[in-house]
């Protein structure tokens, strides 16, 4: 029996690559980029967090104040918690919108183009991690 050394290269083809216009394609998959890139910012408010947990156990814990003085503490402990929670919310409500903008789009790409959503759904994951990293779409039915 002999094995064939020589190695072939498959192209992989894409459904949604070859019907669908790359202009149609660009709005969904910059959607999608400014949704990756916004998870790691998400990152710093549970640093600001753990900075704050360090600092109120560092300085404050422990340690004996007037009531006045712990008043003030806690007042700009609370604002400031309060602010971080803030920002958490935000940066979830703008990725979430995001996000359902992508998934509309590309159901309108996948109705457009006849082209079946669990098709769309993976070939745009598979361009979108393979560019931009991140966990791809899921889209429902």
């Amino acid at each position: 029996m002999e094995i064939n050394t020589t190695e072939t290269t498959e192209e992989v083809q894409f459904e949604i690559i070859e019907k669908v216009p790359k202009e149609k394609l660009q709005v969904p998959l910059q959607l999608y980029a400014d949704s990756a890139a916004m998870e790691s910012y998400v990152k710093l408010p549970f640093l600001g967090f753990g900075i704050l947990f360090l600092i109120h156990n560092v300085f404050l814990a422990g340690r004996s104040f007037d009531y006045r003085t712990y008043e003030n503490i806690k007042t700009i402990e609370f604002s400031v918690v309060g602010v971080l929670m803030l920002v958490i919310i935000v940066m979830a409500v703008i990725a979430m919108n995001k996000n359902a903008k992508v998934k509309s789009e590309l159901k309108e790409i996948g109705k457009r183009y006849a082209i079946k959503t669990e098709i769309v759904q993976e070939e745009f994951s598979a361009l979108a991690i393979h560019f931009y990293g991140g966990r791809g779409v899921v889209l429902k039915k």
